[in-house]
């Protein structure tokens, strides 16, 4: 989930009230479906729960949105957009490269660090998250003062050149995805094309090479800027009309003048930014179902309302007007949840589950159940991980070759890309962010892990595991044993062991363990390992499936 850091003056300043760290904490990041990691004096952590909602990536976004929890502003925000005369001719021959744009103007921008570090933070979570790391959505943001008339984007050749954001010598497009940091991370986006995306000035001033990289000369934003020129590339131009909306109603919150630009696409012209509204239909039937009660008319504008929207009824069905920036409205669905929690889900009387059927305890729930007790019996912590994680924790760091993973298609971040196969690299990851915790540590994790098998019907095999780890000064192979024999003890197990070698483990002191059709391993850690999660205390663990 997207994590953003915002400064909590800053955003009682937007809001317009006063909050305490327990109001911040306990009511207000709540509605925006956000939870606080951190205060430290001025300095708020929030995670935000929905990434479907791009527009709550800044303090101007949480703040448009507190408004109407508040009471401070009710229904549709209302923006103001001028028209200019500058406009963005976008050249056809970038239709299988980065065919679309969306651009805008912002003038009278009072630029302090606050917005300078919201604008890149937005910039940069729009990006990752909701333009899927570029590939869908690229920003840019320039000093327009250093722009010249109408500006064009076009298909270059990889020969042209112009002087990188934080280089002082100007490379030619292919050089810069060879040589600058973020064209070696992004250069898979387009080096497949004989040709690259290029936007400039009517001077032929560059100002960016989307998706990779913005000019030295009006790619830099510091805090004498005064007016801005605002740039999104993709493929489909309503997702990036929407990333084009939510940078511009937050620099609107921010007093800017927004001002439109006409994207000329040649066969046809569009005017951006949109910063409009669009309407959905809601039965009255399904919001009564959803919140399992009566729910007047009034108090359905009245939620509506709080939600930064606008409603009316047309016989039994709300009307709902909502901001065009709003890119998770897909269904009626998504109005009625945010109505519930306008309405606040503790407020709603609960009713007693009615189930005509008796349950039972599941062999396997027993047998995990029994193995947890045995654990804690022999004074183990336990823990729980995720079972999302990385390559580089599962693969990398535990020096082992390429391993075939169950993989999400779109992850949201590469710290949450696949399933894991093992939960030793979770324990370790565990450990290496608690060695501030007094020694010895001794904790154990039962849960799931993932691996590919094709002969299964799902093409997956998930199974439970046991995973066992003691880190001490003088943690080894015979105290870990030891744990197992106990365990197996309690469990009534007879068990095998085979000695084995192991890229993750040191050598004579690793071993298979057979237990019937079970398999699993224990052993210490090698030194390699352990640098890699930055422990500098030995550690033994033991894995075992269930």
């Amino acid at each position: 989930m997207p994590t953003i850091e915002i400064s909590k003056a800053d955003l009682e300043k937007l809001l317009g009230k006063k909050l305490t760290n327990n109001e911040l904490k306990e009511r207000a990041v709540l509605f925006v479906k956000g939870e606080i990691e951190a205060i430290a004096g001025d300095y708020v952590k929030i995670e935000l729960k929905d990434t479907n909602r791009p527009d709550l990536l800044s303090a101007e976004g949480i703040a448009r949105e507190l408004k109407g929890f508040y009471g401070i502003e009710l229904g549709l925000p209302k923006f103001k957009v001028y028209k200019s005369r500058v406009k963005v001719s976008v050249d056809p021959k970038l239709k299988n490269i980065r065919p679309k744009g969306a651009y805008a103007i912002a003038k009278r921008v009072h630029v302090t660090e606050h917005l300078l570090e919201q604008m890149i933070q937005l910039q940069e979570k729009i990006c990752e998250t909701f333009g899927r790391k570029r590939r869908e959505i690229a920003i840019g943001i320039f000093d327009y003062d250093k722009v010249k008339g109408n500006l064009r984007y076009y298909a270059a050749d990889p020969s042209e050149e112009f002087v990188p954001l934080g280089f002082n010598e100007k490379l030619s497009l292919s050089e810069i995805l060879e040589r600058h940091p973020k064209g070696i991370e992004y250069r898979h986006l387009i080096d497949s094309h004989s040709k690259y995306p290029l936007l400039v000035d009517s001077q032929n001033e560059v100002l960016s090479m989307p998706p990779i990289i913005n000019s030295e000369y009006s790619g830099k934003v510091t805090t004498e800027t005064e007016n801005l020129f605002i740039d999104v590339t993709g493929f489909n131009q309503e997702t990036i009309n929407i990333a084009l909306d939510i940078i511009c109603a937050a620099l609107h919150d921010r007093k800017a003048r927004i001002e439109s630009v006409t994207v000329d696409y040649g066969n046809k012209k569009i005017v951006t930014p949109i910063l409009g509204s669009q309407e959905i239909v809601v039965e009255h039937a399904l919001i009564e179902n959803i919140f399992g009660e009566k729910v007047s008319k009034d108090s359905i504008k009245r939620f509506a309302k709080m939600k930064r929207m606008d409603c009316s009824f047309v016989k039994n069905a709300a009307v709902v007007r909502y901001p065009s920036y709003r890119a998770d409205v897909l269904h009626a669905i998504d109005i009625v949840e945010d109505l519930l929690i306008a309405r606040d889900y503790n407020a709603i009387e609960p009713e007693p589950v009615r189930i005509p059927t008796k349950g039972y305890e599941l062999a396997e729930r027993a047998l995990i159940d029994a193995v947890r007790e045995a654990c804690i019996g022999l004074q183990l912590q336990e823990v729980l991980t995720f079972t999302l994680t990385s390559k580089e924790k599962q693969q990398a760091k535990m020096l082992l070759p390429e391993l075939r993973f169950v993989e999400l298609e779109n992850p949201l971040s590469s710290e949450y890309c696949v399933f894991r196969q093992s939960i030793v690299p979770e324990l370790l990851d565990f450990l290496s962010k608690n060695k501030h915790c007094a020694y010895p540590q001794k904790i154990f994790e039962v849960g799931r892990v993932v691996r590919p098998k094709l002969s299964e019907e799902t093409r997956v095999e998930e199974k439970d595991v046991l995973c066992v780890a003691i880190t001490h000064k003088d943690a080894n192979f015979n105290e870990i044993k030891a744990c197992l024999d106990a365990i197996c003890k309690a469990m009534d197990w007879h068990y095998e062991m085979v000695r084995a070698e192991h890229a993750a483990f040191k050598k004579g002191l690793c071993a298979y363990i057979r237990l019937g059709s079970k398999r699993g391993i224990i052993g210490e850690i090698s030194e390699k390992v352990l640098a890699n999660f930055n422990l500098k205390v030995p550690v033994a663990v033991l894995e075992l499936e269930l």
